[in-house]
């Protein structure tokens, strides 16, 4: 069996964002349970058909933006 873990380098050091502790959300992670859990509860956010409450919006955009970040900090090597 090739384990190639053993002969991959070490990650450099640099301004990485640590991983949250075991058991503890992300940041896209908690908006998106917070975004789900309240689509559950608006009718007008679970209908497809209609427009986002004010709520609702601020929560997709609120996440959105999270993983926006998210790809970005990877992409540039932070996470």
């Amino acid at each position: 069996m090739d384990d190639r873990r053993d002969n991959e380098p070490a990650p450099e050091p640099g301004p990485q964002s640590p991983a949250p502790p075991a058991g503890q959300l992300s940041t896209p992670q908690a908006l998106q349970r917070a975004r789900t859990a309240h689509v559950e509860r608006c009718p007008q956010c679970r209908d497809i058909d209609r427009e986002r409450c004010t709520e609702g919006e601020r929560l997709w955009r609120a996440w959105t933006d999270a993983l926006d970040d998210a790809y970005e900090r990877l992409q540039h090597g932070a996470i």
